[in-house]
């Protein structure tokens, strides 16, 4: 007895430490070098949007196609740590780290510490975790949030409290507010919830001892809270229905594109859904009796799959019925739920071996995604463009932006109030690109398609086909600097400011 509780207390030691070296890792990969890319459009939207009051935050985003929670974290965080690169990306570093801390408490609930150190230590070297946890975005927000609603879920349904009862109606609330994409992980949860609660009344069992109906009652809470922005979602999701998205639709090749692009590896990735499916089968090896699970076990294994799967399969009918709505981004909290069933699975097969086998595995197969993400995946260059213009530019200058969508990016790193024009169409370039006697006209292309970048181009009327400075963005234009010189300035040497 005392040997074994020595033994029981050496491994929790182990683990504990094991755990602290995961959490650091996962620390320094996702706070190391947070500005080695400069922002992109969508970053600086974020910034954008939560650089004023807060009425005027709620407003702005109220007019998106998101909640607004990221939005306010950055609201919060500005005014005390700035808003730098690295400052706005801080908050999404935090709280990747996070999402492993709570990926390793789910893991130890589903199957014990060695699945949650296991699922950790994955989620830890994820390429695509690392990359989304250094984005001035809401997805390791929708992560972290969607984690703790997990974990709160799974709680209740095992030995439900006040506490966790109360956690769950808040956690439920900020996943619901991180994304529009929680709303399919926590209807899929919902709708196991509501089978389960079915079932407990069908055997008639009492009410009160029915935790999947508490956790009912806890999520209609969190359902309640997110009604108004429900609302507002509601009205924009008709006018995106109209307008159409800008999302392809998930071919084949668009779906092998996506499951690389999470997963960092095909092989990986098919590992990943053998192992997940060898979780919940029931199954009998040579040399080692294994039981079906337990009715508890099994609960928890469905809110685990409907949490993991669900939101996929939703989005995909979806997108073959309505409109493509299916991105690999938007999955990122789905994701570490099936690092948690593979890690589960892994134990199950060996647990002295396999857990192992997959982290090594995984970090074999996903090894160059990791180092290109680490030290070569870049997001569009609007830093360097930027101080292409800047370097170049005469005080009286104008530079014209196509297309508007952009200005946020441009802002950003202007930081001068009306120091650039917008043009949507090719006419408002050629309107603003009349003969100036003082300065040069500048013009900024960017995201454009072949045709769009010609008609631009012949509409600005440059005399060097040539753009000054191109730095990497998307499109056939990347980011695409024009200018135009005067007579009064051709052939003098650029003033640059001090």
């Amino acid at each position: 007895m005392l040997q074994t509780t020595a033994e029981s207390r050496s491994m929790r030691i182990a683990s504990t430490l094991l755990l602290v070296v995961v959490l650091a890792a996962a620390a320094a990969l996702r706070l190391h070098d947070l500005d080695r890319t400069s922002l992109w459009y969508d970053e600086a939207v974020s910034w954008s949007q939560s650089n004023g009051s807060l009425a005027a935050l709620l407003a702005s985003v109220a007019t998106d196609n998101y909640p607004p929670l990221h939005n306010m974290i950055l609201w919060l965080t500005i005014p005390v740590i700035g808003d730098s690169e690295t400052a706005l990306r801080l908050p999404s570093a935090v709280l990747g780290v996070v999402a492993v801390l709570l990926t390793y408490l789910i893991g130890k609930l589903l199957a014990g510490r060695i699945t949650g150190l296991t699922a950790a230590t994955l989620l830890t070297l994820s390429p695509f975790h690392i990359w989304y946890s250094t984005e001035a975005r809401m997805y390791a927000l929708l992560a972290a949030c969607g984690l703790a609603f997990l974990l709160a879920t799974l709680k209740v349904l095992r030995n439900p409290s006040a506490l966790w009862l109360t956690l769950l109606a808040v956690s439920g609330a900020l996943f619901l507010y991180s994304h529009v994409y929680a709303l399919l992980a926590f209807a899929s949860v919902g709708t196991v919830c509501a089978f389960l609660t079915v079932c407990d009344l069908v055997s008639r069992r009492p009410v009160r001892r029915s935790n999947a109906l508490r956790a009912c009652l806890a999520m209609g809470v969190s359902t309640i809270a997110f009604l108004p922005w429900l609302y507002l979602l509601a009205i924009r999701a008709s006018s995106v229905a109209e307008a159409g998205f800008w999302i392809a639709f998930p071919d084949i090749p668009f779906l092998t594109s996506m499951v690389f692009g999470i997963t960092g590896s095909l092989v990986l990735f098919w590992l990943l859904i053998c192992l997940a499916a060898f979780a919940a089968v029931p199954a009998t090896l040579p040399g080692q009796a294994q039981a079906p699970p337990s009715p508890a076990s099994a609960r928890v294994l469905a809110i685990c799959f409907a949490y993991t799967f669900g939101p996929a399969l939703l989005a995909y009918l979806y997108s073959l019925f309505v409109q493509p709505v299916l991105f690999d981004r938007y999955l990122i909290a789905s994701w570490p739920g099936l690092l948690l069933l593979a890690a589960a699975g892994a134990e199950r097969l060996s647990p002295r071996f396999a857990p192992a086998a997959l982290v090594a595995g995984a970090l074999v197969l996903t090894f160059p995604e990791l180092r290109f993400s680490l030290t070569q995946k870049v997001r569009p260059d609007w830093r360097g463009i930027t101080q292409a213009y800047l370097s170049e530019r005469s005080p009286n200058d104008r530079l014209t932006l196509f297309k508007g969508f952009a200005a946020p990016a441009l802002d950003y790193y202007l930081r001068a109030p009306d120091s650039f024009a917008i043009a949507d169409t090719p006419e408002d370039i050629a309107r603003r690109s009349s003969p100036s006697e003082t300065g040069n006209d500048w013009l900024l292309v960017v995201h454009t398609n072949p045709q769009e970048l010609e008609a631009a181009k012949q509409a600005f009327d440059a005399r060097e086909d040539e753009p000054v400075a191109r730095t990497f963005g998307w499109g056939a234009s990347g980011l695409s600097l024009f200018r135009n010189q005067t007579d009064k300035t051709r052939g003098a040497a650029p003033k640059k400011d001090n």
